[in-house]
């Protein structure tokens, strides 16, 4: 497969260190160089904004018919394609023009799996639930916060409130659905909530941080003691102090550290073989 690595392109495999480490790194943005999430913490912000391709109020749709050949000659049958980036495809934007809607409909014409990662509760509703095929659609909610008003403090997505539901109705439904606790950030969440969500799978990712994140992003970062490439992280034993209080059968942490990668991948995670515990029917 031809890599496509620039910044601001919509189809992307990913190498170095990080496509090392996901077993996923095929990725397709529906809106790219645009989120209107906007969140703080934001990794795609953080890489975008210096470089004047940051445009929360400017959108970049991906032109469906480019998408659609993507689909169909690009991604091999037997590949997953990560549905996010850069940026959320299910962001408020999509209850107007559907662009997430439409490629879904072609990932299940080529019957190609895609793993779609989102902060909002549309993907669970009805029009959205009757397009999701269970036998290719993977799909992972992310909560940074139990609480809906420190939530909408740092980004404007759907409140987690609506979010744990939109977790629950999928899980009700048996797709193969996952609490996405990224990046996690310990003093904003109440693990007991998280443990009470009717859903028996997670992934954690925890937060990493650099000096444009920190500017941004006000929190005590007296833990993130671990330096590795160019971002602060938890130090091992902490973390694991953190996970150990995660009640779910079936936890898997995406991480970046090499060590602690190598850790997890050995001693932790339920599929060691893979970092997202996809279940295939």
């Amino acid at each position: 497969m031809k890599e496509i690595r620039k910044f601001g392109s919509l189809y992307n495999t990913v190498w170095g260190w990080e496509g090392l480490k996901c077993l996923y790194p095929t990725r397709l943005d529906t809106y790219g160089q645009w989120c209107s999430h906007n969140c703080s913490y934001c990794y795609a912000r953080a890489l975008l904004d210096f470089r004047w391709l940051w445009h929360p109020n400017n959108p970049k749709f991906i032109d469906l018919k480019e998408a659609y050949r993507i689909i169909a000659e690009e991604i091999p049958q037997n590949q997953i394609t990560r549905l996010w980036w850069m940026t959320d495809c299910f962001q408020p934007v999509e209850r107007i023009h559907r662009i997430t809607y439409n490629v879904l409909k072609a990932f299940n014409y080529y019957k190609k799996w895609y793993l779609i990662v989102t902060k909002s509760d549309l993907i669970a509703s009805d029009d959205y639930i009757k397009v999701l095929d269970p036998k290719l659609a993977h799909i992972q909610i992310t909560i940074t916060s139990t609480d809906d008003e420190l939530a909408a403090s740092y980004e404007k997505a759907t409140p987690p409130s609506k979010r744990i539901q939109a977790i629950e109705k999928l899980a009700s439904l048996w797709f193969d659905v996952q609490i996405r606790l990224s990046p996690y950030i310990p003093p904003y969440v109440e693990i007991g909530k998280i443990n009470d969500i009717k859903c028996d799978k997670i992934i954690v990712e925890f937060l990493r941080v650099n000096h444009r994140i920190q500017k941004r992003f006000k929190i005590d970062y007296s833990d993130y003691t671990l330096k590795e490439w160019w971002y602060n992280h938890l130090p091992l034993d902490k973390k694991i102090q953190l996970l150990s209080k995660i009640k779910k059968n079936q936890i898997s942490v995406c991480e970046d550290v090499d060590e602690h990668y190598q850790h997890r991948k050995h001693h932790f995670n339920y599929n060691p073989d893979d970092c997202c515990n996809l279940s295939f029917n």
